[in-house]
């Protein structure tokens, strides 16, 4: 697979990301840019894991005051709200909660494996939107196929029991619909895949 950036359609959910900002005067660069990217990889990992200790009922933004906004937030046809806090790149887990028109949340749910994974073969036209806010933002977008055959692939990083592996998602041509899907080992973290690590 080649990595690549695309824009996948006209988004119509809100995604943030949280950035860490250090100032050092004696430290140098690469230092700083290090120590940088260890805390930030910390502290989306904790966030993660702190979310899902949330308790049903709680008041959203006592949730986001304390935990920080959400990778994904989506509208739902009922008026609430889903709203997704991911490890992803990195890790291997991901928290929704539903926020309800009381503003009060419901109990997280760990959203990246085999059993929620399973809802893209149910029929539905599965879009980038839908994606995104069902799974929050993969761990990695890339293209796979020569000439027509070629697509846009989302990476997804989880667990299976102790195995790592990537859920890929294809996309099309376009990257506007999901055209199939499937697990495999992660290459990143597996021995004997492309000469990964684990």
């Amino acid at each position: 697979m080649r990595a690549g950036n695309a824009m996948m359609g006209k988004f119509t959910f809100t995604h943030q990301t949280s950035e860490t900002v250090m100032s050092s005067k004696r430290a140098p660069q690469s230092s700083r840019v290090a120590f940088g990217c260890a805390t930030a990889v910390l502290f989306l990992i904790s966030g993660c894991a702190s979310v899902s200790s949330v308790q049903s009922g709680t008041p959203i933004d006592d949730v986001v005051q304390k935990f920080g906004r959400p990778s994904i937030t989506c509208s739902q046809p009922d008026g609430s709200r889903r709203m997704v806090w991911t490890q992803q790149p990195e890790g291997e887990t991901a928290y929704a909660l539903i926020v309800g028109t009381d503003n009060k949340v419901s109990a997280p749910r760990q959203i990246l494996n085999d059993g929620q994974f399973a809802i893209l073969g149910n029929g539905q036209k599965w879009t980038p939107e839908a994606i995104r806010c069902e799974f929050g933002p993969p761990a990695n977008m890339t293209e796979d196929g020569i000439g027509h055959a070629r697509q846009w692939v989302w990476g997804y990083r989880y667990m299976r029991g102790s195995d790592p592996l990537m859920m890929y998602i294809y996309m099309g041509k376009d990257g506007k619909q999901m055209t199939r899907f499937g697990a495999a080992p992660d290459p990143d973290r597996n021995e004997e895949v492309m000469g990964g690590r684990r």
